[in-house]
């Protein structure tokens, strides 16, 4: 069974990390870097099968580049704004501090 050739997107409408990084002039790491801060979300601009890679929505990257700008999180994608971001370093233990007894 085949599917109506008007249908069917466009080969090149799903880009891979690499050339999608070329088509705007950002480094493969910078592309990465926005999935992972949320600026670009996935099952809207990017998509990812398991046991497969990434590939992104041209359409969807058109209409972000086109779009105001919205204002960015103080915490990034993974908090909300009533969940503080985890504190850096090592935890302290409270008997670290206690002072020797003799």
């Amino acid at each position: 069974m085949s599917a109506r050739p008007d249908t069917l997107a466009p080969s090149n409408e799903w880009l891979p990390i690499p050339e999608l990084g070329k088509k705007l002039g950002y480094a493969p790491r910078t592309v990465r870097k926005k999935m992972r801060d949320g600026t670009w979300r996935k099952g809207e601009h990017w998509f990812k099968r398991q046991g497969s890679r990434p590939l992104f929505w041209w359409p969807a990257i058109v209409a972000w580049l086109k779009a105001d700008d919205a204002p960015p999180s103080q915490h990034g994608a993974a908090f909300g704004d009533d969940i503080p971001p985890a504190r850096r370093g090592r935890p302290q233990s409270p008997l670290a501090f206690v002072p020797e007894q003799k």
